[in-house]
């Protein structure tokens, strides 16, 4: 009985090693080709950078500073396809308010770019995009011919927020804002691009805006263009020119209280 177990054993052995024997050049095989598929992923990983392209609606002062910046300061970095290193880098340009780089197969960066779009000036060489941020310009901007904004360190949300608010409300008028500044308390004043200074105060400055606007299509177009307007009354407005008092004063548009 035992002789019996033994050969049933060795003859049951044999019928395994036989069927190892005839799966081995299929497992040698598909070791060979993940090895093989390895070796081509490495390839196109380690494929050396040999081209940056660079998209986004940007002008040519951007992409000329941009240009010269990125040999300066990313080309290592880009270099070794460090994707989320090389946007920050970019960000940390004033004048950039985001940046994405993706890679193009095999060896081609893309980069893009949102700069800032200037829409306002800010104090002393500083510009307010269209939502309210403060940057600095790409060079070679610094002569745009913009609106001027001034305030606290605060209030440059809300000027810009008012700066577009009145602009809708000119329209196809041939006034165009020159500035805007508010003082510590909030009281407004806008100057137009003929000379026109228009206090606004703090309340109500959309409805006094366009009290003005309505004096001006009515009498204003003749009007000296120094004139000071002061439109912080509940129905009427008031100017410094004497000879035009009577006129101004007795005008009403819509409601504002005063200050």
């Amino acid at each position: 009985m035992k002789k019996a177990q033994l050969l049933q054993k060795y003859y049951s052995g044999l019928a395994q090693a036989r069927r190892f024997g005839q799966s081995l050049p299929s497992v040698l095989a598909l070791t060979l080709v993940l090895a093989g598929m390895t070796t081509v992923f490495v390839n196109i990983v380690t494929q050396p950078l040999e081209r940056v392209v660079i998209v986004g609606e940007i002008g040519e002062l951007h992409r000329q500073a941009l240009q010269g910046w990125l040999v300066e300061n990313v080309a290592e970095t880009a270099a070794d396809w460090e994707l989320e290193q090389t946007e920050a880098l970019l960000e940390t340009l004033p004048w950039i308010q985001s940046a994405a780089a993706t890679r193009v197969w095999p060896n081609t960066m893309r980069l893009e770019i949102k700069p800032h779009t200037p829409v306002a000036l800010w104090g002393d060489g500083s510009f307010l995009n269209s939502e309210g941020q403060v940057f600095e310009p790409v060079p070679g901007s610094e002569g745009l011919v913009l609106p001027k904004l001034s305030g606290d360190l605060n209030q440059q949300s809300e000027l810009m927020d008012l700066y577009l608010q009145l602009s809708a409300l000119l329209g196809d008028t041939a006034l165009r804002l020159e500035s805007l500044s508010m003082d510590s308390l909030g009281q407004l004043s806008v100057l137009m691009h003929n000379g026109l200074s228009v206090k606004l105060g703090r309340r109500a400055q959309l409805t006094r805006f366009q009290r003005f606007l309505d004096w001006h299509e009515r009498y204003g177009a003749d009007s000296d263009a120094a004139l000071a307007i002061d439109v912080r009354y509940r129905n009427a407005l008031a100017v410094a020119n004497p000879n035009q008092v009577q006129v101004l004063s007795g005008f009403a548009s819509r409601s504002g209280g005063g200050d």
